[in-house]
């Protein structure tokens, strides 16, 4: 439940994790965690949250579905208490008008509020589903696009654009290899197809260990190498390329 109220939470200011995390004490990879499920933050960060979105804790949660904090429930401010205090002033004809007001007030608010939750529903039709992998090292990767469960396969809704809808499936990436790039936690679009063009990211496995690369090919040589974008991380080298299966080519990454 938290996890998926911070990504609804976040969606809703128009954020990506990259921008939220460049406005709080927070590294990129433990926020994509706590988005992703993989990791739940502690007391203080819940707090640090809390007050960043504007809701309570209770709320980010999934204790209660209102998202006004203790304080700003029970306390009301000065303007609130003029028109109590004022109100009480009135007799039985000004309450009558200033209830009837309300009423209609109210009843315009709940409609407007019921017309949004319609517009929202609407808007949630523009979004699709796809299959989340895991990278990791598992005897598992064989099973990229099959139908088998899996514990490492998670089905997340993104919003429909040309390159989601251009993915077959998509894959959580572990590690900074791929920095700046692509970042730990990082779930990127995978286009399935046999073979990668050289020079391109995709996602391959070899030997049994699930790698998102750049591939390289030098054909005078005869080498193929699967390339780190971060340089403090040495290429793979093929030595066996019948070994080696392209899974897909990344074609995006998700916000």
């Amino acid at each position: 439940m938290i996890a998926e109220r911070l990504r609804q939470l976040r969606r809703e200011k128009s954020q990506s994790k990259r921008d939220l995390v460049a406005q709080l004490p927070l590294n990129y990879s433990t926020y994509a965690n706590y988005e992703s499920g993989f990791r739940e933050p502690n007391s203080d960060v819940l707090q640090l949250l809390a007050n960043h979105f504007g809701v309570s804790i209770d709320y980010l949660l999934g204790v209660s579905n209102n998202r006004k904090k203790a304080d700003e429930i029970a306390i009301l401010n000065d303007e609130e208490h003029d028109h109590i205090s004022k109100y009480r002033q009135l007799d039985a004809h000004g309450r009558e008008v200033v209830d009837i007001l309300l009423e209609k007030e109210f009843e315009r608010v709940n409609f407007m509020n019921a017309r949004t939750v319609e517009l929202q529903k609407q808007a949630d039709e523009q979004w699709i589903k796809l299959q989340v992998f895991q990278q990791r090292a598992s005897a598992g990767l064989g099973n990229y696009l099959s139908d088998d469960s899996d514990s490492d396969v998670e089905l997340m809704k993104f919003v429909a654009t040309p390159i989601s809808e251009k993915a077959d499936f998509c894959v959580r990436i572990k590690g900074d290899s791929m920095e700046p790039k692509i970042c730990d936690g990082d779930i990127v679009f995978v286009k399935a197809i046999p073979k990668v063009d050289p020079d391109n990211v995709g996602v391959f496995i070899y030997d049994g260990e699930a790698y998102c690369k750049r591939l390289r090919v030098d054909h005078k040589k005869g080498t193929i190498m699967l390339e780190s974008l971060n340089k403090s991380y040495a290429p793979k080298h093929i030595t066996a390329p019948d070994n080696l299966r392209t899974v897909g080519l990344v074609i995006g990454i998700a916000e």
